[in-house]
């Protein structure tokens, strides 16, 4: 089975060990559910996840100290992908953009997407253009159709050349 990221460490909280995500996705539900989670190939077992807006706050069984906690900063948390995840129309994973081909709405290849990052509500998507890595926002107004099967995304080449930094 694959791993799926679903937050990024942003600090400790507190001084017993806890610490405090950033959500990659809106589903907190499957969040809660979590029993562990695996940072850097090692996993860790979860003794309560709290949730705040777009943030949770985890415990586990061995991050024990604010020292222990704060050399987990800028990690990944990932965990096991369940093959039955039902997605909400219009939201998807990363890991399931990350090396999908970019092309216009005539089917023109424009690139892959090297990375996905998330600053703020909207994902920038980095993208090798023509030798060069260049950034687009994640826009719905961009997007003509997403093909996570496929690995292929379709956009409106002349709104993408709106937006491209």
């Amino acid at each position: 089975m694959s791993k799926l990221q679903i937050a990024k460490v942003l600090k400790p909280q507190g001084i017993k060990g806890e610490i405090k995500v950033e959500l990659f996705t809106s589903d907190f539900d499957f969040v809660k559910k979590q029993k562990s989670f695996e940072i850097d190939n090692n996993t860790y077992t979860v003794k309560s996840i709290r949730i705040q807006q777009k943030y949770a706050y985890i415990q586990t069984n061995e991050i024990l100290t604010r020292n222990d906690a704060e050399l987990f900063r800028n990690k990944i948390l990932q965990v096991e992908r369940p093959s039955s995840t039902q997605q909400p129309e219009d939201e998807y994973y990363i890991s399931d953009l990350e090396n999908c081909c970019v092309v216009d709405e005539n089917d023109k290849i424009l690139g892959y997407i090297e990375s996905v990052e998330k600053y703020g509500a909207v994902p920038t998507i980095n993208i090798l253009l023509g030798g060069v890595i260049r950034s687009f926002p994640f826009l719905k107004r961009i997007l003509k159709d997403v093909d996570i099967t496929n690995k292929k995304i379709v956009v409106f080449k002349d709104l993408l050349q709106e937006v491209l930094i």
